[in-house]
Parts: structure tokens; C-alpha cells; sequence
């Protein structure tokens, strides 16, 4: 408690200090305050971002539901059933929503019964605020990171109540058309002290596979009249448990509190994966006092501190706003929940709603290797602790459980290789590579379907055997990111001089090329990868199609896409589209009549393969286009994928972007005069561009450290030991950097 205690009062001194390792200056800025959680909540673009707060990396997320509230719970406009303590951020399929807390003047239990409309709303990073107008209530909520305190303030009445609906879920509740199962239900009241309530769910549903357990324990800071439990709307006064007994039942329990003149009541809730009595040890460790206020200054602060990772000089309001919700959003999935789990040890990392690699190996882990290295090193020890728990580490782990099916390739490969490449210290990179090595042998076995843990004989071994899968569903998009999986491979297997491996992975990263069809036609474009029969004869598609998710040849793509993807081979995809000009004018076409979607993850990269081309100022020109017209005070363009696409926006921002797996970026623009990126140990990256404006979008020269680049990328040895990058631009278009 001294120590909590502490922090928070160091967190309070000033609004600028020094917190550095090694005692150099780092700037803090009170920069939450940009921050806005309705961005990616009241657009209409499916962003699917959550409302509610949470710290970074934070196991909770507590946030309002509503009716109609879909993947992220919540729908502007409509009225507020109550609060669930866990959601998942940007995805486009839901999870969570458990243990709903509902404030309210009389008591209703039914699901639909308590909903009330809301006034005054407020919308922060650390804080959510809302008056709920049907009972006069204004409740407010700050996080920690495994708990969470609430104030309700009631109006004067006799029939204050706080009821806790045990059994409520996102997916059976809210949005229904996910589905889920319940499989045990409980709730235990303290009926001698009255102001503590404990329970548990052991429930299957949303995105992921498996069941899993949640436990919570809330407290109240003052003793409750009366106290109860209900089923199935049957109210049962002084009763001190309730359990299920039938998969339909909904459970939960009441509290009624001295309001006579109006009153404040505060709850603290702690959740746990492991058992009530950690949710209890989580409440009173991270939340040991009964004050909202200082608990609110923490959490603010502690995203301050963290947000001041990158400063922003001669940006306009309008661009701090989205850039620093965007950089909050960058840092909300996955969750530590490290010592949460039963059968894992306190201190084994174990890193939680990875939902799924496949959206943030691009964007989200390189971003995190400049400014929080410590969670990318978290990350890999949990990924070689998985392998060591479960034999297999699969592209979504959530609430506990791996996912059999995977969207793309083994793309853990990507993160595990981006980590050793540019030489993250506090990973064993030999058993790092264990994971590398048991994929590239004994997975690449192309969709097997949701469930299966058996993969089918007709093409389980292919890719391993031919370098290419059959045509079959997402045949073509997974033999591509087999293909860079195994390059990742192949990179860690020559740092650790293994020459072997090294050669056999390299080897099989370049048989994608196989699936290039040099005749197949589209748009008046020839040369496009497309789907071989089990024979190795081509399949004729339809380039420009897109399959959607879980279909046939390409996932949430069309050929045009992914025949723009091979990451580490670009001279060679160049090369196959006829040179430099034709490949830039090919691409340039795509984007200009949609034949490509601008900012869904497989595409991430692609517009940055003008630099290669010799084309900077179409890269440069698309991501302007991109950022000024698909991003904005609303939403981003999608799902936000857990921050893959707000953490795309910070690169952009910042004028570079890299090739994630590699330890290459490619450059463009940044959107203002000055950013400063604070790394780790003081060596802070100084990004100067004098001229930057709406305009002046395209890059004339740049240097590092004074010394100009004749070429429009660097490596990321350039930087991490501290660089300043200068950036000279102009509204004229330059194709090529001018020295």
C-alpha cells in the first residue's frame, strides 16, 4: 500500500520530471488530456474501439453497454444498461462484457429493465463519466490494471440500489448474434459486513476457442441497508449466495444504501482469471484507499507518462487528438496477465488477447520495439512460455485458450524475428527460436478449419513439401505469409549460425513465385498470383474479386492485394511486374479505382514498395491520402485491429514506417514541424521538419545525423542509439530523393 501510495505522489509533483534509468531528463507532458475514447466508437466505420478507460496493456476494460452495443458493447445514443468489467478494442468480433454493474433508484433485474438513458458524458483515457438521466445517478469509473473504482452519486431516495448481474455476457447480451455459453454461475454476498459482494463465470463465446473462467470481488465503502440475490428476476432479500442450475438461468445479486439525503457510494472491483481470492488481492493492492479523486490523478498520470513516449511541436489540435487516441489505442491489446493464470507461475510471463497477431505483427510490435521495448520482450518470453506450457503458440490466444484456426500465416514468426533482428535485449534467443524452428517443421499446414486439432492429409505437409498450398480456402494468402514466416526463420537461424535451417527456410521463402501467373489479366494489368490445383495447374480467378474472411484463395483481399505482398523479396515482385514503372504505375492504378483497400492490414505495406520502385512521391502522396481522408476526429478506416490501424497512423505521423521482421523503414512525410520520440535509456529519436504543412506532403531530401540518403529508407541500427532525422519538403512532387 506504501508503495502505491508513493508513486501516486510522485506521479503528482509536477506536470514535467525526470524519469529515466539512467537519471537523464525525460519530458512529461500532460497529454491524456488529447486523448478521446469516443474516436473509433461514434463513427460508422466499425472501428469497434471501446469507450470505457483502462491503463496501457491493462487486464480490465471497464466501459458502458448498451442495447444494440455490438463488438464493443456500445452505441452512441442509446441508453446505458450498466457496466461490464472486461471488452476487447477494435475487433471485429466481441468477448467479454462480464459481470455488469447497474446503478439504479428502485430495482429492476430484468436484462432490458434497466436501461437509462445518459446525459453529460465524458470520455477519457483514465476516466468515463456518465449521468444516467432515468434515476438522477451520476456514475464514474477509473482503472487499474486488474481493478477498477466507481462513484455513484444518488440523488435523495429510499431505494438507492447497486445490483451485479452475475451471469450477463457481451455475447448472449448485448450482441446476441455472436452467441455464448454459460457453464457455471455464482455470486456470494458478505451478509455480516454488507459491503462486499464475490463471483464467478466459467463461459464459452466470442472470438477464440475454448471456455474460460472469470472471477471478480467488489467492495463498497459503506455498509448497505439491506443486501440480496436474485434468478430469474425472483428477488431473494438477505439470501447470501445464488448459483446456476440451468444453462438459462441469469443470476446475480443487490445492495440497497442509506440515501435519505442523497449520497456518494464508491465500489472497487477486482477480476481475476484465477480465483475470487486473487480479484480480492488485486482490489486492495492496486486500489488500497477509498478515494476516487487520487485514484483518477494515478491513472491520468500514468498515461501521461506514458503517452509523452513521442511529443508532438507545431501540430494542431485537431492532429493531437487523433494522433495521441491513436497512440492510447496502439497500447490497449494485448494484456499482461502475467501470474493470472492457474498451472503458470507469478512470475512467467504470459501476455493475454492476442486478437490476432496477424493485425499487429505489421505495425503494433515495431511501433512498441521504439518506445515500450519492454512489452515486446514480455511479449516473446510469453510466446516461448506458451510453447513450453502448450506445445504450440497459434496467432490468437485469448482469455487463456490458443486458436486452432489461424487468419493468415504462423505470424508469431514475425514478432519473434522483429525482436532478435534488431537485437531486443532480455530474450533467450535460442529458445526464441524454438518456436521459429517447430513452426517452419511442423506447422505451415495451411486452414484446417476452427476446431480440428488433426490437420486433414490433403494438404497438412504441402506447403512444406512444394512451397505452395493447393487451392483450397485462404490457399494463396497463407502460402504467401508461409513464405515470409519462413524468411523470419530463416534471418534468426543465420544470426544464431545455423546454417542448415538457414538455408532450407530461405530456400522455401522464395517458392512463392510459383503461384505467379504472368498471363492472368485484369484491368488491362497483366501478372498476379493465383491458386494452383493439387496438380500445379492454374486456377483462373478473377483478380479483382475479393473473398472475404474464411474463403476461398485469399483472406479479406482480392489477388490485386497480396500480389503486392512478399516482404522480403520486393526487388523480385518488381522484377516479375516488368520494372520500376510499370510496377509504380500497376500499384498507383490499384489504389485509384479500389482495386486495393487502402488500410486493411495486408495492404499495410504496400504503398510503402514505391520507395523501392523509385517512386517516393507516390508513397508519399497515398499516405497523406490516407491519413487525411480515412482517419479523422470519428473513427479510423475498419476495425482498428487492437491498434493495427491507430498504430499504422503513428508511423505515418512520424515520417517513417517499417518492414516489419526486418530491420528495414521506409520514409515519407511527417505531419508537423517537430517530433521528438523519447526511447528507452534517454536516446531519444528528434524528427525536424521545418516546412511541414498540408502541402508540403512530399519528401525533397533527408539525412540522419546530417549525413543525406541517397535512398528513401534506413535501418533500424541508424536510430536506436539516438538520431536526429531532418526531413526538407515541398507541395512539388519528387520522385526520387535529391541530394
Amino acid at each position: 500500500m506504501k508503495k502505491i501510495f508513493f508513486l501516486f505522489l510522485i506521479c503528482t509533483l509536477s506536470s514535467y520530471r525526470v524519469c529515466n534509468a539512467q537519471n537523464k531528463e525525460k519530458i512529461i507532458r500532460h497529454l491524456a488530456q488529447y486523448v478521446d475514447t469516443r474516436i473509433g466508437v461514434i463513427d460508422d466505420r466499425a472501428s469497434n474501439c471501446v469507450i470505457g478507460p483502462q491503463v496501457p496493456f491493462g487486464s480490465i476494460n471497464p466501459s458502458p453497454e448498451t442495447p444494440d452495443g455490438e463488438n464493443d458493447g456500445y452505441t452512441p445514443g442509446k441508453p446505458v444498461r450498466g457496466f461490464g468489467q472486461l471488452h476487447v478494442s477494435g475487433t471485429g468480433w466481441g468477448k467479454y462484457g462480464h459481470f455488469l454493474v447497474s446503478p439504479q433508484v428502485g430495482l429492476q433485474t430484468g436484462e432490458k429493465d434497466h436501461d437509462s438513458p445518459i446525459s453529460s458524458e465524458e470520455a477519457k483515457a483514465y476516466y468515463y463519466k456518465a449521468h444516467l438521466d432515468r434515476y438522477g445517478i451520476t456514475a464514474e469509473i477509473t482503472p487499474a490494471r486488474h481493478a477498477a473504482i466507481y462513484r455513484f452519486t444518488f440523488p435523495k431516495t429510499d431505494s438507492a440500489y447497486v445490483l451485479v448481474d452475475v451471469t450477463h455476457s457481451l455475447t448472449r447480451d448485448i450482441a446476441s448474434f455472436i452467441g455464448g455459453k454459460v457453464y457455471s454461475n455464482s455470486v456470494k454476498i458478505d451478509t455480516v459486513s454488507k459491503d462486499k459482494v464475490c463471483g464467478m463465470i466459467k463461459y464459452e463465446g466470442g472470438f477464440g476457442s475454448g471456455a474460460y473462467q472469470l472471477f471478480f470481488c467488489a467492495t463498497f465503502s459503506q455498509k448497505a441497508l439491506s443486501v440480496g440475490t436474485w434468478k430469474n428476476e425472483k428477488l431473494n432479500f438477505n439470501s447470501a449466495s445464488e448459483e446456476l442450475t440451468n444453462k438459462e438461468d441469469k443470476i446475480g445479486a443487490f445492495l440497497r444504501f442509506n440515501s435519505k439525503k442523497g449520497c456518494i457510494v464508491l465500489m472497487k472491483i477486482g477480476i481475476s482469471f484465477k480465483s475470487i481470492d486473487k480479484a480480492e488481492n488485486y482490489l486492495n493492492y492496486e486500489l488500497p484507499l477509498w478515494n476516487f479523486d487520487a485514484a483518477k490523478k494515478y491513472c491520468a498520470n500514468v498515461w501521461d507518462t506514458t503517452l509523452s513516449s513521442i511529443l508532438l511541436d507545431g501540430a494542431t489540435y485537431k492532429q493531437n487528438k487523433i494522433f495521441y487516441t491513436a497512440l492510447y489505442h496502439s497500447m490497449l491489446m494485448p494484456r499482461d496477465r502475467t501470474g493470472d493464470f492457474n498451472g503458470w507461475e507469478n512470475n512467467e510471463a504470459l501476455w493475454d488477447d492476442q486478437y490476432a497477431v496477424w493485425d499487429t505483427w505489421r505495425t503494433l510490435f515495431p511501433l512498441m520495439e521504439l518506445i515500450n521495448p519492454d512489452m515486446v520482450k514480455g511479449n516473446v518470453n510469453s510466446f516461448i512460455n506458451r510453447f513450453n506450457h502448450y506445445k504450440k503458440v497459434k496467432d490468437a490466444f485469448i482469455a487463456g485458450n490458443d486458436m486452432f484456426a489461424e487468419q493468415g500465416g504462423n505470424n508469431v514468426d514475425n514478432v519473434i524475428a522483429d525482436a532478435v533482428i534488431k537485437n531486443l535485449p532480455g530474450i533467450d534467443y535460442k529458445e526464441a527460436y524454438k518456436v521459429l524452428k517447430y513452426n517452419a517443421d511442423f506447422e505451415r499446414n495451411g486452414y484446417q478449419g476452427f476446431l480440428s486439432n488433426s490437420p486433414y492429409d490433403s494438404i497438412s505437409g504441402t506447403y512444406k513439401k512444394t512451397g505452395w498450398i493447393p487451392a483450397s480456402i485462404m490457399s494463396c494468402s497463407m502460402t504467401l505469409e508461409y513464405a515470409y514466416n519462413d524468411f523470419c526463420a530463416a534471418q534468426v537461424a543465420q544470426k544464431l549460425g545455423l546454417h542448415d535451417d538457414y538455408k532450407k527456410y530461405l530456400n522455401r521463402s522464395e517458392l512463392w513465385a510459383k503461384l505467379w501467373n504472368p498471363d492472368l489479366e485484369s484491368k488491362g494489368f497483366k501478372g498476379f498470383i493465383c491458386p494452383l490445383g493439387k496438380n500445379g495447374n492454374r486456377i483462373t480467378i478473377d483478380a479483382a474479386y475479393n473473398w472475404g474472411s474464411w474463403k476461398e484463395y485469399f483472406y479479406e483481399a482480392n489477388s490485386w492485394t497480396y500480389s503486392f505482398f512478399v516482404p522480403h523479396q520486393i526487388d523480385k515482385l518488381i522484377e516479375l511486374n516488368g520494372g520500376n514503372e510499370k510496377y509504380a504505375q500497376k500499384l498507383d492504378f490499384a489504389f485509384r479505382n479500389n482495386l486495393i483497400e487502402l488500410a486493411n492490414e495486408p495492404s499495410f505495406l504496400a504503398v510503402r514498395t514505391f520507395d523501392v520502385a523509385g517512386r517516393l512521391d507516390l508513397n508519399c502522396y497515398w499516405v497523406s491520402y490516407i491519413m487525411n481522408n480515412l482517419y479523422d476526429e470519428k473513427g479510423v478506416p475498419g476495425n482498428d485491429d487492437s491498434g493495427a490501424m491507430s498504430s499504422w497512423y503513428i508511423f505515418s505521423a512520424l515520417g517513417f514506417f517499417p518492414n516489419a521482421g526486418q530491420d528495414v523503414y521506409y520514409i515519407n512525410a511527417p505531419f508537423c514541424k517537430k517530433i521528438t520520440v523519447q526511447c528507452p535509456k534517454g536516446k531519444n529519436i528528434i524528427i525536424n521538419t521545418p516546412d511541414a504543412s498540408g502541402k508540403n506532403i512530399y519528401v525533397k531530401s533527408f539525412s540522419i545525423n546530417g549525413k543525406k540518403l541517397d535512398k528513401p529508407l534506413f535501418h533500424h541500427s541508424d536510430i536506436i542509439n539516438g538520431a536526429v532525422l531532418k526531413f526538407d519538403v515541398t507541395d512539388i512532387p519528387y520522385k526520387e530523393l535529391s541530394n
